[in-house]
């Protein structure tokens, strides 16, 4: 059995399309899918793989639509993905799963929790986003990542050339993000540095564009009630995110009607990394 499996996989999808994952721990283990942030794919850090294997897990890492080794899918919205995950955990033999949703990932673990709810067993967010007409969510927000929302909100197709600039390479891409980082998020970037190199080049494989959309469809109107979710959900939020800030893990909180909130002292948005054992352990 393999700790860390790097292969690259996909299905075909019914329209054609392919839909990029990894698997990771053990494979009669209990099902968590991780669906990743923006920038992010389905490689999971070595270490993170090393503990679901410890835990007894079955990891199951996707890459959404224009990410890795996933198809883009023009025109998309966040009601979509619970089919691509349906057609996946189908695929794999998995009737039942839990859910983390990291940063950008969160909308969508949200929609498979309100989709696909018979399936589901319960959530993680972790850094979690919320809309963004909510009135305050995005106080404590960095003036880099609202800048970007902005843009998505105005002119889409600036976004991706703007994105394309910042983006050009993986190491270009964590020195943008390291720069309006907080200091504890500086620190994990550094100590992560090659594995976060590894998770970017597959971000980029394709291009931008499903960072492009992700900002996009995350700006506007998600598309499903959150107060109709009644599975389970675990939120995790540094109190020192400022990219996915404190104000919108307040709002989810008090809107998801079967949460429980765990507001981490002096942690930043990579909070993850750090609480990543605790997180999967609350899963299962």
């Amino acid at each position: 059995m393999s700790l860390h499996n790097t292969q690259d996989r996909f299905i075909t999808l019914p329209d054609g399309r392919k839909l990029g994952y990894a698997e990771y721990g053990v494979p009669t283990g209990s099902p968590v899918v991780f669906f990743h942030g923006s920038p992010g794919s389905s490689y999971i850090h070595a270490d993170m793989a090393a503990i679901a294997a410890r835990r007894g897990i079955r990891l199951v890492a996707v890459d959404r639509p224009g990410y890795g080794w996933s198809s883009q899918q023009p025109g998309r919205t966040m009601l979509d993905w619970p089919d691509d995950i349906a057609a996946l955990t189908d695929a794999l033999g998995i009737k039942r799963f839990a859910a983390i949703g990291f940063s950008m990932g969160s909308p969508y673990a949200l929609a498979c929790a309100y989709k696909l709810h018979s399936r589901v067993t319960k959530i993680a967010l972790v850094g979690t986003l919320a809309p963004l007409d909510v009135p305050g969510v995005t106080e404590g927000m960095s003036s880099a990542a609202s800048g970007l929302y902005l843009l998505a909100q105005a002119n889409p197709g600036e976004l991706s050339n703007t994105i394309a600039a910042i983006a050009p390479s993986p190491i270009a891409l964590m020195e943008a993000m390291s720069a309006s980082a907080s200091e504890r998020d500086k620190n994990v970037i550094h100590a992560r540095h090659s594995e976060f190199e590894i998770e970017y080049t597959q971000t980029l494989r394709s291009g931008v564009e499903g960072v492009a959309s992700d900002f996009v469809l995350a700006s506007g109107g998600w598309g499903f009630p959150l107060d109709g979710i009644n599975i389970e959900a675990h939120l995790w939020c540094g109190t020192d995110d400022c990219n996915t800030p404190p104000a919108m893990t307040a709002y989810q909180s008090s809107i998801l009607p079967n949460s429980r909130t765990f507001m981490l002292p002096d942690e930043g948005h990579f909070a993850l990394y750090g609480h990543w054992e605790e997180i999967l352990e609350r899963l299962i």
